[in-house]
């Protein structure tokens, strides 16, 4: 019987969440870690089986990745913009993978990590498929690097654009390629609600850091290791 209801089950829930979330839209409330927190209470509380949940929302989990394509309308209308800021944007996302790729391998072994949480960790800023055929090709945990994917993209889509205003960057390319670097498309889609161009720019960040991840990435890990 749960097979057939977590479906609209999860549809509900969501839309519930984002609807508390437009009345009260504190970080807190994201509607993404919301719907997390109620349907891991629905689910594991009753003691419900997980393999029916899964099976049953399959054809929202396929969604995921044809759902990415929506991202090529923004691009497609800041075209000319992006052309003019193209290699901008390339160094941009090639510092940002260098970065991740730094912060997990040398970074976090300092703080107590071992390799196999280090390469967990490292495609968490791309996004989710790409990200866990990194973290195979890295020898990591996919299994972890999936819920630092969701965690990195909740963080930017809460508190992203709000950092940046705190720090003082008001630039709304320089936003978009932050956010896109940083928090996938999750971050993304909270950058187009309220800026097309910031959203554009987020866009094609989003898709050159997953593309560099999954070329560099691996082959950073097989010269160092």
């Amino acid at each position: 019987m749960f097979l057939y209801l977590s479906l609209p089950l999860t549809i509900l829930v969501f839309f519930a969440c984002r609807h508390l979330y437009k009345i009260k839209p504190w970080p807190i409330l994201n509607p993404v870690l919301l719907s997390i927190i109620f349907l891991v209470l629905i689910i594991y509380l009753p003691n419900l089986d997980y393999e029916q949940y899964k099976l049953g929302t399959y054809p929202l989990t396929a969604l995921l990745e044809p759902a990415v394509v929506v991202l090529a309308l923004p691009l497609y209308r800041q075209l000319h913009m992006l052309r003019e800021k193209l290699n901008h944007i390339l160094l941009a996302c090639l510092l940002s993978v260098i970065t991740a790729f730094v912060s997990a391998f040398y970074i976090m072994p300092l703080f107590g990590a071992d390799m196999l949480t280090s390469a967990s960790f490292a495609p968490q800023s791309v996004t989710t498929p790409i990200a866990m055929e990194i973290s195979k090709s890295l020898h990591g945990i996919v299994s972890l690097t999936a819920a630092m994917v969701i965690f990195a993209g909740i963080i930017g889509s809460s508190i992203g654009l709000g950092f940046l205003t705190l720090v003082g960057v008001t630039n709304r390319q320089a936003r978009g390629i932050a956010i896109g670097c940083a928090s996938h498309a999750l971050g993304t889609a909270k950058v187009l609600e309220v800026d097309s161009i910031a959203g554009a720019f987020s866009s094609v960040a989003l898709i050159l850091c997953a593309i560099l991840s999954a070329l560099l990435m691996p082959l950073f890990y097989s010269i160092i290791y």
